[in-house]
């Protein structure tokens, strides 16, 4: 079995929170960390949240590159 393809940008995350709201907020920061370029791997944690996190980047990664690996992905798989 082949690995499957992946994009120019991968986001691992474990989060948990003590509330939906929590859980809503730390994802707007966590959002807001990646646009400002601050995450990479990691963890943080606080009162009422906390999360694990790793972002992958391959920024010569192209779309069309990508989908070209799916192809040759789902060839490779129907064909074992």
């Amino acid at each position: 079995m082949s690995i499957a393809p992946s994009r120019a940008f991968r986001l691992t995350l474990r989060l948990d929170a003590d509330t939906r709201d929590e859980l809503a907020r730390e994802l707007e920061r966590i959002a807001l960390r990646i646009d400002r370029e601050e995450l990479t791997v990691g963890m943080s944690g606080g009162v009422s949240s906390g999360y694990t996190y790793e972002l992958l980047a391959d920024p010569s990664k192209t779309h069309e590159q990508y989908f070209e690996e799916v192809r040759q992905y789902l060839a490779s798989e129907r064909s074992a």
